[in-house]
């Protein structure tokens, strides 16, 4: 069997409404399917997703299946990860899909060596593309810490990266496992190590908005997790080897992150955990910090439960003024 270039990883669980569509698109390439394989990894679904999976394989034999319990999306990815023979990685959501034919230019670049490539992509809802990222195209490869620090815009989805899969094992890359958000605290701490990244300006991935997502779905474990991870992340501002550029473009990172988690705990009502104050305590004696401050932040910094209650006040207005026509 030839090696394939490629690995797509396809978690799975409980994502029959939305799979065929997935996988059908990973086929609906105008190039040889021997230069990259499926792997879908069934993450202890509840549904007919694996009977669905099955089913696929009857339709493309190229697939491979994993069935694991129930880990959670990072726990999936890390399982694709160990299973994957592809020079590359790519690991697409099962509730997305990616563009016909994108498969024929993303190969033109993967003979560069390189360790990390960014994808555009777009939003859909209720049936529409609503809006679209499209990456500057980059003339030459550059370091993960330029990118990260003057391309990335606060755009962590895993799935709008292509990483090389060696550059993922020789530095320990592994996804963080039972948490949610799980975007935002691998993408910086996998930059780091990058050292040739480039972009492919073209929208190869749709990105589906739909009901029960963890963006319209707030409940008080997605507050502990964002700060949880906002904790992580003071990891590499403590980390001697990395650069104080990309430390301070980390502590952007973090207090925008804060801020809009306070406003989302704020609106719905869930109190700023233990870990939240941290984080907040953190900012206050880390120097760093100071000179990206915002007003809100600086607000947060100073008085988080004034702050939080004064926000959560005017929400709770806003949400029953009426409506302009």
């Amino acid at each position: 069997m030839t090696q394939p270039i490629l690995s797509i990883v396809v978690p799975v669980y409980n994502v029959a409404a939305y799979l065929e569509k997935c996988v059908h698109s990973c086929f609906d390439q105008n190039v040889n399917k021997k230069l990259y394989e499926i792997i879908l990894v069934n993450d202890g679904s509840t549904d007919n997703s694996l009977e669905l999976c099955k089913k696929l394989k009857l339709q493309y034999p190229d697939i491979s299946i994993v069935s694991q319990e129930n880990k959670g999306l990072s726990g999936a990815r890390n399982t694709g990860l160990k299973h994957s023979k592809g020079d590359y990685i790519w690991f697409v959501d099962s509730d997305d899909w990616i563009s016909s034919n994108c498969l024929i230019n993303i190969f033109k670049k993967l003979n560069s060596k390189l360790d990390i490539i960014w994808l555009g992509h777009d939003v859909w809802y209720l049936g529409k593309s609503t809006k679209n990222y499209i990456p500057q195209q980059i003339s030459h490869a550059i370091t993960g810490e330029d990118f990260f620090i003057n391309h990335l815009e606060n755009q962590f989805y895993i799935w709008k990266f292509i990483y090389n899969r060696n550059f993922l094992l020789a530095n320990n890359l592994t996804f963080f496992e039972g948490i949610l958000y799980e975007d935002l605290e691998f993408t910086p701490r996998a930059l780091v190590h990058a050292k040739k990244c480039i972009t492919i300006s073209e929208i190869c991935y749709h990105y589906l908005v739909r009901e029960g997502s963890i963006a319209n779905n707030i409940k008080e474990k997605n507050i502990e997790h964002r700060f949880i991870i906002l904790n992580k992340l003071t990891n590499l501002i403590d980390d001697k080897n990395i650069s104080k550029p990309y430390k301070n473009a980390i502590s952007k990172v973090i207090l925008h992150t804060l801020s809009g988690t306070v406003n989302m705990a704020a609106r719905a009502s869930i109190k700023i955990p233990e870990s939240g104050f941290k984080i907040i305590n953190r900012i206050k004696e880390d120097n760093i910090f100071n000179s990206n401050l915002s007003l809100t932040t600086k607000l947060i910094k100073r008085i988080p439960k004034i702050y939080y209650n004064a926000f959560r006040g005017i929400y709770k207005i806003y949400k029953i003024l009426p409506l302009k026509k």
